[in-house]
C-alpha cells in the first residue's frame, strides 16, 4: 500500500479492545481500518474469559464462543478456588455467577478469530506497527512501517495496549498505579490433571495463579515485584521448584513438560491521564491496565472497545455533540477505574498472613 488512503477510523491496535471498536464502528457504515500486528501462533496470557463477555460478543454479532472458535480452544471454567487470607482452599462455583463461570479459552486463537470476524464484516486490516501520530488539516495520519505509506482517518482510536503508542506520540502521559510483574509458563499437563477451576494463592512474596488450558496445556503464573520475578526467568528450574512447594496443582511440575520459556510481563495497573480528545480515544490496556488479580482485562478490553466504537460513532455522525459524547466515555472508563480500585485495596487487605511482606506492603500502599 503507498500513497495516502483516507479513512472514517482508523484503529491502531489488532488485540481485543480495537477489534471491537473497529467491528462497531464498520457495522454503523463507517470505512474502517484496523492497523496492527497479531501474534499467530504463540502462546499469549489474557487466557481467563469472564461469562459477562457473552453478552459483549453478541454485541459485535457473535453469538457464541462456537461460532468463532472449534471445541477444543475453549473450555468451561467449574469454579474459582482460592487459598487468600486462609490456609484452606475456598470455592466459589460458577453456578453461583447468573452468567456463568466463564471459559479458559487459547488466547492467540481468540485474537486470531475478532480478527477475522471484523474483516467479515468490512474491516480493512493492515498488518503493520503504528510509527508516528501527527494532525494534519483537522484529522489524524498514521505513518507506519515501511512499505504501508500514509493512511489518514477523521478519527483514530488507540488500542495499541500498555504502551499506548498514539497517545504517547501525542504527548499524554500515562500514570502507573502499581507495582507488579508476573512469571508466565506454560507447561504440557498430566494426564491425572481434571482440574477445571482457576485457582488462586498467596505466598509470602507474591501470588500464585493457574488454569488448565484447551489442547492439553496448563498456564501457571507467579505475580511479585520485578526483582524477584526476574530471577525466575533466569533460573527456570527455581519457578518450577516453587510452583511445586505451593502445591497449585495434583502432581510435580518438570521443566520436561514445558511448551515454550519462562516469560515475564508487566502486571501492573496503569491508567492514562487523558482517554479521549477532539479526534481521537483509548480503549482497553491503553486507556487502563488491570491488576490480573480482577481477572477483568479482557472483559474491559471488549467493553472499552464497544463503547469507545460508539462514541466515535456519535462524534462522527453528529459533530455538534462530540464534547458531550468523550465526556460520557471518560466517565465510564473512570468508573470502571475507580470500582476496579476500590475492590482490589479490599482483596489485598485481606490477605493478613503476610503482612510486613515487601510484597504485600507495596500493594496495600497503591
Amino acid at each position: 500500500m503507498t500513497g495516502s488512503v483516507l479513512y472514517d477510523v482508523i484503529v491502531a491496535g489488532a488485540g481485543p479492545a480495537g477489534v471491537a471498536a473497529a467491528t462497531v464502528a464498520s457495522q454503523a457504515g463507517f470505512r474502517v481500518c484496523l492497523l496492527g500486528e497479531t501474534s499467530g501462533q504463540q502462546l499469549k496470557v489474557g487466557e481467563s474469559l469472564p461469562g459477562a463477555a457473552l453478552r459483549l460478543l453478541r454485541r459485535l454479532g457473535i453469538l457464541h464462543l462456537s461460532s468463532i472458535l472449534r471445541s477444543d480452544e475453549f473450555k468451561p471454567c467449574v469454579a474459582n478456588a482460592s487459598m487468600w487470607g486462609s490456609d484452606v482452599w475456598i470455592y466459589r462455583d460458577a453456578i453461583a455467577n447468573p452468567e456463568g463461570g466463564g471459559f479458559h479459552i487459547l488466547r492467540h486463537r481468540f485474537d486470531a478469530a475478532l480478527l477475522d470476524h471484523a474483516i467479515s464484516v468490512g474491516v480493512d486490516f493492515v498488518p503493520a506497527k503504528l510509527n508516528s501520530v501527527s494532525q494534519g488539516g483537522g484529522s489524524h495520519v498514521l505513518v507506519t512501517a515501511a512499505g504501508i505509506g500514509m493512511l489518514s482517518g477523521r478519527f483514530v482510536v488507540d488500542a495499541t495496549g500498555r504502551a499506548a503508542a498514539v497517545s504517547t506520540k501525542l504527548g499524554v502521559r500515562r500514570k502507573r498505579v502499581s507495582e507488579q510483574t508476573a512469571a508466565v509458563g506454560w507447561f504440557r499437563h498430566s494426564d491425572q490433571d481434571a482440574d477445571s477451576t482457576t485457582r488462586v494463592k498467596g505466598v509470602q512474596d507474591g501470588w500464585w495463579y493457574t488454569a488448565r488450558l484447551p489442547q492439553g496445556l496448563r498456564v501457571i503464573i507467579f505475580h511479585g515485584l520485578s526483582t524477584e520475578v526476574s530471577r525466575l526467568k533466569k533460573l527456570p528450574d527455581r519457578f518450577v521448584e516453587w510452583a511445586n512447594d505451593v502445591h497449585l496443582v495434583p502432581y510435580n511440575l518438570s521443566l520436561d513438560h514445558a511448551v515454550r520459556p519462562i516469560k515475564c510481563v508487566d502486571a501492573s495497573m496503569g491508567i492514562c491521564e487523558c482517554i479521549a480528545e477532539a479526534t481521537w480515544l483509548a480503549v482497553g490496556d491503553a486507556a487502563l491496565s488491570f491488576d490480573p488479580l480482577s481477572s477483568q482485562g479482557l472483559l474491559f478490553a471488549l467493553y472499552s472497545g464497544i463503547r469507545g466504537g460508539e462514541t466515535v460513532i456519535q462524534c462522527l455522525a453528529h459533530p455538534a455533540s462530540i464534547q458531550s459524547a468523550l465526556s460520557e466515555y471518560r466517565v465510564k472508563v473512570r468508573r470502571v477505574f475507580e470500582s476496579n480500585q476500590l475492590t482490589r485495596r479490599l482483596f489485598y487487605e485481606s490477605e493478613r498472613r503476610f503482612f510486613e511482606s515487601a510484597y504485600w506492603r507495596t500493594q496495600r500502599g497503591n
